[in-house]
């Protein structure tokens, strides 16, 4: 379940990187590799999700704690979706580590 949310989390970090201009952005197991054309702009806007973002499922960026798309507040340690009702069991650890599992 760690590897799951780790990847969960690395792809949302690639889905908040906005390209302007002709890119190419490739999500790897080491990190996220961005590749721009001639006079392109490359930015990252890390720690939280946009407005406008869809997601479905959990995410932990910076060890805050998104499900559904929903951001739950910080020391709950249980979370109903909204969206599918689903049930999940959050323990928060130090130094921003999150453990998240469906009940």
């Amino acid at each position: 379940m760690k590897i799951r949310n780790w990847i969960l989390g690395l792809v949302t970090a690639a889905m908040c990187l906005s390209v302007y201009g002709q890119g190419v952005v490739n999500v790897t197991a080491g990190g996220v590799r961005v590749q721009v054309g001639k006079d392109s702009v490359a930015s990252n806007a890390a720690g939280d999700l946009g407005t406008d973002v869809e997601m479905d499922g959990v995410a932990v960026i910076n060890g805050n704690v998104y499900i559904d798309g929903q951001k739950v507040p910080r020391g709950k340690t249980s979370y109903v979706s909204k969206k599918t009702g689903k049930a999940y069991r959050i323990q928060w650890g130090g130094d921003g580590n999150v453990a998240v599992e469906e009940k």
